[in-house]
């Protein structure tokens, strides 16, 4: 028996592999989720969602694919990435046709929270009304920009927080896609998470 459908589904984006401490890359998510946790909303944090999609935790399985990699374990390596990305979706070459049929599942059978363990992190971000991105200024990844430029290219606002930068100083392409996409640039997670309620409605009552 499926669950309700949720009205709104968001994806929390940012650095996992490349920061100095794993408090950096789970602080924001927890504050993002406690504060944001609604019943029109499902929020989708890849660091919770790994575990059920590889076996291991995030730090762990990083370290693990980092072994991969210093041994030349390049299939293994392969297998792995593919199982953050994609989850239990097969091998598929046209990757903008697979992203249109995730988006347009979203929309005609909706999402349930039963179901997002199986979601590799592109249909998490493609069945999203919306992302939540936590990138500071020096942070170095690639994967959250991949996360960013899907989020473009289907038009979802995107949500910004650059923790240690202005609006002046933030990257003029990551910019103009956040502004492109109908989303906001904030200097922090509270300020954020604030907007965020007003604009879906996610104000809960006492």
């Amino acid at each position: 028996m499926f669950g309700e459908r949720i009205k709104y589904t968001t994806y929390l984006a940012g650095a996992i592999e490349n920061v100095k401490k794993k408090e950096e890359a789970v602080a924001w998510r927890v504050k993002v989720t406690e504060e944001l946790t609604h019943p029109n909303l499902l929020i989708y944090d890849p660091i919770a969602q790994e575990a059920s999609k590889v076996g291991k935790p995030s730090v762990e399985q990083c370290n693990y694919i980092a072994g991969l990699k210093r041994a030349g374990h390049w299939d293994k390596f392969y297998d792995e990435m593919r199982k953050i990305w994609l989850g239990q979706i097969s091998q598929n070459t046209d990757l903008m046709q697979l992203f249109i049929n995730l988006r347009m599942r979203k929309h005609i059978d909706g999402n349930r929270r039963e179901e997002i363990s199986a979601w590799g992190d592109f249909e998490a971000v493609v069945r999203s009304d919306f992302i939540v991105v936590y990138l500071p200024m020096k942070t170095k990844t690639v994967g959250t920009i991949y996360e960013v430029m899907t989020a473009f290219l289907f038009r979802l606002p995107i949500y910004l927080i650059v923790p240690d930068g202005t609006k002046t100083d933030t990257n003029s392409s990551l910019l103009y896609g956040v502004l492109m996409s109908g989303g906001k640039i904030f200097n922090n997670v509270s300020t954020c998470i604030k907007i965020i309620k007003e604009d879906y409605n996610l104000i809960t009552k006492d």
